[in-house]
């Protein structure tokens, strides 16, 4: 008798679900990233669009104007003139004598990028700033992922929690209450971009890369001052492994390097304060005009942060509590479980918040500024039922996106408190 033909079962198909979710997967981080971008961008466009049914006239925009109107509110403004008239060959004063408000205060990357595709294109400054901020938001996504990524593998974690932490990272960057920012007229997206590819070039120890990012960065935003500790923190510290190593001396062409990195970054915290000295012959045209904006008049380092304490929680209770929160930050960041993002990021968390508390008055716009305490994000994957934890501050972020589009980047004529 002939056998009969052995039948194969054939294997049951996946559900579609289940094939999108290992499609997802396997695709690049950086396609993850950027789907995760968009999506969060399309999020931010509703919220400004349906915000801006609301916006009363202005000397910005007219009753109920429409998303693109809402593109270059506020320091947007600034921006467009220097992109369309340059800066002013002197520090304007007003009646009293004293240096008023005007271009002198912003730094000149952005307009520049902005005037150059204005020219290219003809589109208006308003798309051309949200096209600027949206590409660089983009590439800045990427590469926070691929920061906190490398940080994180370089202290030895398995290649699944490094995964998890530059994710969370580049999520919540993505998805962060001011992240509309990065798709108006302002320069955060070309700073986090810049900073995110430094600390990444600074990590592979490609320092003359690194020097060109420090100078573009002294022109994009006041960050180059925090950016020298982290540069500093890093030559110590490679300094002290090749000391272990048996290595007393670096090699003329390590020197070199080095010394080019930390003079470039040192530079760069100069070099648009030395240019508006350059454009108006004076040389406090930088800090003079910034004071234009302080309740005093001038820059005062670190005073403002202790008087409001005292107003907002009285004489005794605010410096206290002002102290206390500087000093549980600190301890936080230098804990053993922060310890995963390695010295150079912990160093910029520390160097950042502590510039900001010397320059800074602590009014509204410091919520904007935090956002480049972006690789703290990637402290979530470390915690207990990481991804519960990540989609509840996702989910937060969005919902304080729309207090913040409606709170603060709405402007109330004829005064209001700044995003």
């Amino acid at each position: 008798m002939t056998a009969a033909p052995t039948v194969l079962a054939r294997r049951p198909r996946a559900p579609w679900r289940t094939r999108l979710v290992l499609r997802w997967l396997r695709s690049p981080a950086a396609v993850r990233v950027l789907v995760v971008y968009g999506l969060a961008r399309l999020f931010s466009a509703a919220v400004l669009a349906e915000v801006a049914r609301f916006q009363a006239p202005s000397i910005w925009t007219s009753q109920h104007p429409g998303y693109h109107d809402m593109l270059a509110l506020w320091d947007g403004s600034w921006y467009r003139e220097i992109a369309e008239s340059g800066y002013p060959s002197s520090v304007p004063l007003g009646e009293d004598g004293d240096p008023r408000q005007s271009p002198l205060a912003f730094y000149p990357l952005f307009p520049l990028l902005c005037r150059a595709l204005t020219a290219v294109t003809g589109l208006s400054f308003a798309t051309a700033g949200a096209a600027v901020s949206l590409v660089c938001g983009a590439g800045a996504a990427v590469l926070v992922h691929a920061l906190v990524r490398r940080a994180v593998a370089a202290r030895g974690a398995r290649p699944v929690v490094a995964s998890r932490a530059a994710w969370s990272a580049a999520v919540l960057f993505c998805c962060s209450p001011v992240s509309p920012v990065l798709q108006v007229a302002y320069t955060e997206a070309l700073a986090v971009l810049l900073l995110a590819a430094l600390l990444l070039l600074l990590l592979r120890e490609r320092y003359l890369p690194a020097a060109v990012l420090a100078l573009l960065l002294g022109l994009s935003r006041p960050v180059a001052v925090p950016l020298t500790v982290v540069v500093v923190v890093h030559l110590a510290l490679r300094a002290r492994a090749a000391h272990r190593a048996g290595r007393t001396r670096p090699t003329s062409r390590e020197a070199v390097r080095s010394l080019g990195l930390l003079a470039a970054s040192g530079v760069a915290g100069l070099l648009w304060p030395a240019t508006t000295w350059w454009l108006t012959g004076r040389a406090d045209a930088y800090t003079a005009t910034m004071g234009a904006w302080r309740a005093g008049g001038q820059v005062v380092w670190l005073k403002p942060w202790w008087g409001v304490s005292q107003y907002v929680l009285g004489p005794v209770v605010g410096p206290v509590v002002l102290v206390v929160a500087v000093v549980a930050f600190a301890a936080a960041v230098l804990s053993r479980r922060t310890a995963l993002l390695g010295p150079q990021l912990r160093a910029w968390c520390l160097a950042y918040v502590g510039y900001l508390l010397l320059v800074l008055d602590p009014f509204t716009s410091l919520f904007r500024y935090l956002i480049l305490l972006f690789p703290l994000g990637g402290l979530v994957a470390l915690r207990p039922r990481s991804r519960g934890t990540l989609t509840a501050l996702v989910a937060a972020s969005l919902a304080l996106q729309v207090v913040w589009v409606a709170w603060l980047w709405r402007f109330s004529p004829p005064a209001d408190w700044p995003p």
